[in-house]
């Protein structure tokens, strides 16, 4: 009997991470159980949610590991968490997912394909990533490359339908080998949420390890919600503003997505061009805030001040809570 190509990806447990997603858990287990490369283990990480979300996977989904944490640790301790189960219980490679996702039934397979058929020119694949897709606008979010800043894609690639290298990439939708975690270890936890992705991935690339993107492999995944802009000058900017891993989120993600990003630059690559950039766009980040009418503005910018104070003196963890 011939062995299929995927089947050199064996033993994938599903890790996710669920704060409050009881209107989406159920549909995103339904699509777990039903992908065309099955799943060995299924893994909810449920970070202290309020709503349903545990209920739901107690009684709809008992043959689903549910580990239980009595506070929210965030995205970053969730992965780290969910990561290290699986790396415990001897898994090959680990797909992480966020609570509100939802993959194709073909997206694992389609991974696993991309796996087989790069292995013999690309022998360091150390994770493959699904192609997210925003529900609503059906607009693609292809990864990043990495030039001292992260930079979109060239045409050329961010059309492509076959897998092809990249330096970051969300984490939902990522499949992780045991070899990267290993090597190089777990997520950041004391990072909480936000360039928790970022961070990892470039420990992945520092480390000689490749990222494939896979735009066969479809997730579906909101990212990051626009400001509501009532000019077009000022959309302009806003648009400038909140381009790439600095997106307007709540008030106090500013302080996190700063906080760690400033960190990430300083303390653990020490990159003087990363560190530019940053700044740069974290200027032209504030400038939006004050042209476009945004009744938090006062509020981003006292954290976004508090998390360059805290990223640069390397004071990490769950220092501001969700509100």
């Amino acid at each position: 009997m011939s062995k299929n190509p995927e089947d050199e990806i064996l033993k994938v447990a599903g890790v996710i991470v669920a704060y409050n997603n009881g209107d989406n858990i159920g549909r995103l287990l339904e699509t777990l159980f039903s992908q065309s490369k099955p799943l060995e283990e299924i893994v909810v990480v449920n970070n202290a949610s309020s709503d349903a979300t545990s209920e739901i996977v107690k009684q709809k989904f008992p043959q689903v590991t549910l580990v239980e944490n009595a506070c929210n640790m965030g995205v970053g301790g969730g992965y780290a968490q969910g990561l290290e189960y699986a790396y415990q219980r001897g898994y090959e490679w680990v797909w992480l997912l966020d609570g509100d996702s939802l993959p194709q039934a073909s997206a694992l397979e389609e991974l696993a394909k991309a796996f087989a058929g790069l292995k013999p020119t690309h022998p360091k694949i150390g994770m493959l990533a699904s192609c997210p897709v925003n529900p609503s606008t059906n607009e693609q979010y292809g990864g990043f490359l990495w030039r001292g800043r992260f930079v979109a894609l060239p045409k050329r690639l961010a059309e492509s339908r076959e897998p092809f290298p990249v330096d970051s990439t969300v984490s939902s939708g990522c499949l992780v080998s045991r070899i990267v975690i290993e090597d190089i270890g777990l997520p950041r936890a004391d990072f909480f949420m936000d360039f928790v992705d970022h961070e990892y991935n470039l420990r992945v690339r520092r480390n000689g390890y490749e990222i494939i993107f896979v735009p066969a492999s479809t997730i579906y995944h909101e990212i990051g919600k626009s400001p509501v802009i009532r000019s077009q000058i000022v959309r302009v900017i806003g648009r400038l503003a909140t381009k790439g891993p600095l997106g307007v989120e709540a008030p106090w993600r500013q302080y996190y997505m700063v906080r760690n990003q400033a960190y990430t630059f300083w303390h653990e690559f020490r990159n003087y061009k990363a560190l530019f950039f940053f700044t740069l766009r974290v200027m032209r980040m504030i400038i939006g805030m004050l042209l476009f009418n945004d009744k938090d503005k006062v509020k981003r910018i006292r954290y976004i001040i508090w998390g360059l104070r805290d990223g640069f003196k390397g004071r990490l963890g769950k220092t501001v809570t969700p509100n």
